[in-house]
Parts: C-alpha cells; sequence; structure tokens
C-alpha cells in the first residue's frame, strides 16, 4: 500500500514511472498503461483491464484451454490416506515473509497442482516440503509423522522426490548415469530393471541413453530429471515447474507422460506455471496468491472460479481502480 501511494505521488510530479513487478493487483490497480511480453515479444498494450482480458494474455500465462487432452483412464478411487501434508507452514528470507499459513494434503495416488504467478512462493513451498529451506512455523507431515525438522537428504531417503525447477541435471555425465544418481541413498532391489522400466516410459531416453545430459534438448532433459526422480520409487514425487523453457509440443509430450504416471498410481505434486495444462491432469489444485492458498478444489472447481485468474493477473477490482492522470 505504500508502494502503490508513493509512486502515485511520483507520477503525479511529473515524473513517467515504468514498472516491472509481479504482484498483479499492484501493477492493475495503478497502472495508466500495460504493455505485456511473452518470451521477448510484445503481446498486449493497453488499459489493464483490456489487458487483463486478452486472449492472447490469458494463454500465455494460463497456458492453452485442454479440457480433456489427458482425462484418467478410469476414476480414481482414494484410500483418502494422506501421504503429505501441512499445517500452518509459514516460510521466509530474513524479514522477507514468503509462506503465511499453508495447510496441504496430498493422498495415496492423487495428483495435486499448485498454480499461482510467478513470485507467488510456490518454490519456496517445493523446497520447504523437501527439506530444502527450514519453515519459520507450522508442520509438514509424510505418513502420518511430523518432519518439518529433517534435512532434506533425510526426506529423499523415506520417499520424498523433489525434480527441481531447472532441471539441474549433471550435464558431463550420460543419461542413465544421472538416472542411477536417484537412486543414490535409496536403492531399488533390482536398480538395473528399474532403470529399463523408465527407459520404456521414456523412449526418447532410450536412443540417447550414452548421451551427456548438457547434450540433450531441454524436453529431453525434463524426462531425464523425472526418471532421477523416480528410479527410488518415492512415495510422492514433487515437480517444480516441468513445462519451463519447452516448446508447446513438448509440453503436450510431457503430460501425456505425467498423465500415464498419475494412471499407473503414482502421488505427485505438480507447481506449474502452465495453469490449464496442470488442471487438465490434476485431481485437485490449490491456487497460491500472496503467501496464502487463495482457492482449492477439484480441477473443475478451480477452472470455473475467478480465483485463478486473479491471482496470476490480479483481481478485477484491482483493474478498475482509477487511473493516475
Amino acid at each position: 500500500r505504500r508502494l502503490d501511494q508513493l509512486l502515485r505521488d511520483v507520477a503525479a510530479s511529473g515524473i513517467g514511472v515504468v514498472l516491472v513487478e509481479h504482484d498483479m493487483d499492484l501493477v492493475m490497480g495503478i497502472s495508466d498503461r500495460v504493455v505485456v511480453l511473452d518470451s521477448g515479444r510484445c503481446i498486449a498494450d493497453g488499459l489493464p483491464e483490456t489487458v487483463r482480458n486478452d486472449p492472447a494474455v490469458l494463454s500465455a500465462y494460463l497456458g492453452e484451454q485442454n479440457e480433456d487432452s489427458v482425462p484418467r483412464d478410469a476414476p480414481r478411487h482414494s484410500d483418502a490416506k494422506e501421504v503429505l501434508g501441512a499445517s500452518d507452514l509459514k516460510c521466509g528470507y530474513g524479514a522477507s515473509e514468503v509462506l503465511r499459513g499453508i495447510d496441504l494434503r496430498v493422498d495415496r495416488g492423487e495428483l495435486v497442482a499448485v498454480l499461482g504467478a510467478n513470485g507467488a512462493g510456490k518454490t519456496t513451498l517445493m523446497h520447504a516440503l523437501s527439506g530444502l529451506h527450514r519453515p519459520v512455523t507450522g508442520e509438514i507431515r509424510f505418513a502420518g509423522k511430523n518432519v518439518s525438522d529433517h534435512p532434506a537428504h533425510h526426506l529423499s531417503r523415506i520417499g520424498i522426490a523433489l525434480v527441481p525447477e531447472g532441471r539441474q541435471v549433471f550435464g558431463n555425465l550420460n543419461v542413465i548415469q544421472n538416472i542411477r544418481l536417484g537412486a543414490y541413498g535409496r536403492r531399488p532391489e533390482d536398480l538395473d530393471s528399474e532403470i529399463e522400466l523408465l527407459l520404456d516410459r521414456f523412449p526418447r531416453l532410450r536412443e540417447r541413453r550414452q548421451q551427456p545430459a548438457g547434450l540433450l534438448s531441454g524436453g529431453e532433459q525434463q524426462m531425464l530429471a523425472i526418471a532421477r526422480g523416480l528410479v527410488s520409487r518415492p512415495a510422492v514425487l514433487l515437480l517444480d515447474e516441468p513445462s519451463l523453457g519447452l516448446a508447446p509440443t513438448i509440453i503436450q509430450e510431457l503430460y501425456a507422460s505425467l498423465a500415464a504416471l498419475r494412471d499407473d498410481g503414482a502421488t505427485i505434486l505438480l507447481v506449474d506455471q502452465m495453469a490449464d495444462m496442470a488442471l487438465a491432469i490434476a485431481d485437485r489444485a490449490y491456487v497460491l496468491s500472496g503467501g496464502l492458498f487463495a482457492a482449492s478444489g477439484t480441477a473443475a472447481e478451480i477452472r470455473s472460479s475467478r480465483h485463478l485468474n486473479d491471482a496470476y493477473l490480479g483481481s478485477a477490482a484491482a483493474g478498475n481502480s482509477s487511473p493516475n492522470q
């Protein structure tokens, strides 16, 4: 609020202001004009409310509408047994509070999506759940036990596998070597057989099994990162922005693989900027905004609610506020 007033005062004094900001309520509330860039290209330029409802902007922020591309093969029969959960989780960096009271539940066999704009705290949430970032307060549960103070290496050994944002494969190691590293500390009974099953799941990796990971395409590296996460047979797989930087056709292929994992009974918590793609395969979803969950429900409920657009593009109320003169 103080920043809002300061920027208004600066503009009122006759100084032009160019603002780059993740907080879309702020952007839509104070801007006379909004310019939207996507991959270095201008896709919209106009009044805040006009831009907020521009189809090209909605597509860039939320992904293409994809209602039924990868439905479940059969209805999921939930035993309602929680695998991973959090209660009143608060996380931050120094004096900066990022998560302000998160309540989360992922049941066995579910695919749950966490959606939100850049800067909403999605990666901080994944780092907290995987033990890479210690929460300030609150509880993280795995298989019914409080694991809030457990380090990352312990959580990975008991069955929480994180596929990090940006893939983070080892470029000088080949495909098989990268996958084998995922089993460090949690080796399946027959590692070689497990690797063969993963190569069946991701045929592109079989074709490139002896190739250095650094020479793979972005989509192939993402498949490799997921295979590395799966090789230890985790109880829950955390996927942080798997579509980041990938071409649309590769994203479709990747999400088809994730849908197959879901249908095979994997328990997955998915964070992705491409909301419509995530909702096409999710059983349930949470919308993260301002460090809190603004909404939760089935994929269909979230898709039809206003909370998703508000989280990504600012609320309609903010967009309707009087512009500066």
